[in-house]
């Protein structure tokens, strides 16, 4: 990109969303990710979602100091419908959403612009990859590596490249084709996965970029809509199945596909709960979808019952010291071009992928395709 591209990108007006509810023990670190951006030309609106703690204050504190934040206060109606306010708030052509407890690399914003701006209004998003940090930001591992671009809905479907809601920014032009998020999930006790929705309206749609770097801080805590594991799995569960109803010419391959690695992640999520009722109910849809994928887990179901008992056994028989902590670094200090590690398992293969991949350059899969399965 020529200095006059830069320059005249510098100028480009993006929205920042930040939906809080009771964030105080996070939102300074975050607010201060979002404004700490190399791209200056920000709107930030932040919409406390009917907080009963510090959070008006805290962002009263820095809307003080900085004229680009903007402060929306409304009733608890969850993450959703905040994101929609913050929207609706919004007046810049690009808008970007960040999470009140994650945090950006500062130059997110500039590299996500970057990547989307000079492609045609039939790409509407880009999407970055994250980082695993811990409450007190020190990183603890990476997301997956796993990501695509151009016409993914297939292959999103199945792998779930974004991971979190802080990794996404769109066009406007999304929301006026789309809508905002869906925010029935939360209505329906069953909210945690509505920016996979947003996501997958918006590929059905639209063409999405990647930047295949962790830029984003994805941060694991006790207090986070995430740590519900059963919630998390049922809203998973019901995101799937009314995408796959949303498209009735998705190739039952794409479908089955799609189920499976729903049912994948809601068994670990009940089996860690030890919720063995829900555990079965989500092996058995994974047996019917996919009875190689069934036998898998089984095994390692197995495999791991054994190691934890023999740890166990061998704890007793030879106690050992509490090991220090790891020499983890903190976000801000790892450098985003270090590449991120993981992302293929047994189940997501690269044949997967490939197979994937040639339907959604077929068009069999997007609602925005009137082609039909072969």
């Amino acid at each position: 990109m020529t200095e006059m591209d830069m320059s005249t990108m510098s100028g480009i007006r993006v929205a920042v969303v930040i939906p809080a509810y009771n964030a105080r023990n996070y939102l300074a670190q975050t607010l201060q990710s979002a404004i700490d951006q190399t791209h200056r030309a920000l709107e930030i609106v932040i919409v406390d979602d009917g907080s009963t703690d510090d959070t008006a204050s805290i962002c009263r504190h820095f809307a003080a100091s900085d004229p680009r934040i903007r402060i929306v206060s409304t009733e608890n109606r969850g993450v959703a419908a905040a994101r929609n306010t913050g929207i609706e708030a919004s007046k810049s052509d690009y808008i970007a959403f960040l999470d009140a407890d994650d945090l950006w690399h500062r130059t997110y914003i500039e590299r996500m612009l970057s990547a989307l701006h000079p492609l045609p209004n039939t790409w509407g998003a880009v999407y970055a990859l994250h980082r695993h940090i811990d409450p007190e930001g020190y990183c603890t591992r990476s997301g997956s590596s796993l990501n695509a671009r151009d016409t993914i809905f297939n292959r999103h479907l199945v792998f779930r490249f974004v991971g979190n809601g802080s990794g996404f920014m769109v066009r406007r032009a999304v929301i006026e084709k789309i809508g905002g998020y869906d925010s029935s999930y939360a209505r329906q006790g069953i909210g945690g996965c509505e920016d996979f929705d947003f996501e997958l309206r918006t590929a059905e749609h639209f063409k999405i970029e990647t930047v295949p770097l962790g830029l984003v801080g994805y941060r694991i805590h006790s207090a986070a809509m995430s740590s519900d594991r059963s919630q998390m799995a049922l809203s998973l569960l019901a995101v799937t199945e009314q995408c796959i109803a949303r498209n009735p010419q998705l190739p039952t391959f794409v479908a089955n596909c799609a189920r499976a690695s729903a049912h994948l992640y809601a068994f670990s999520k009940f089996a860690a709960l030890k919720d063995w009722r829900r555990a079965a109910t989500s092996l058995k849809h994974i047996y019917h979808h996919s009875p190689m994928l069934a036998s898998d887990v089984l095994y390692k179901l197995i495999l791991s019952k054994a190691d934890r008992a023999a740890r166990r056994t061998l704890s007793k028989a030879w106690p050992v010291r509490e090991q220090k902590r790891k020499n983890f670094k903190k976000f801000e200090e790892i450098d985003p071009l270090v590449p991120l590690v993981g992302g293929w398992s047994r189940f997501r293969t690269k044949a997967l992928f490939r197979r994937l991949s040639e339907i959604d350059r077929s068009g069999e899969c997007s609602a925005a395709t009137s082609s039909q399965e072969a």
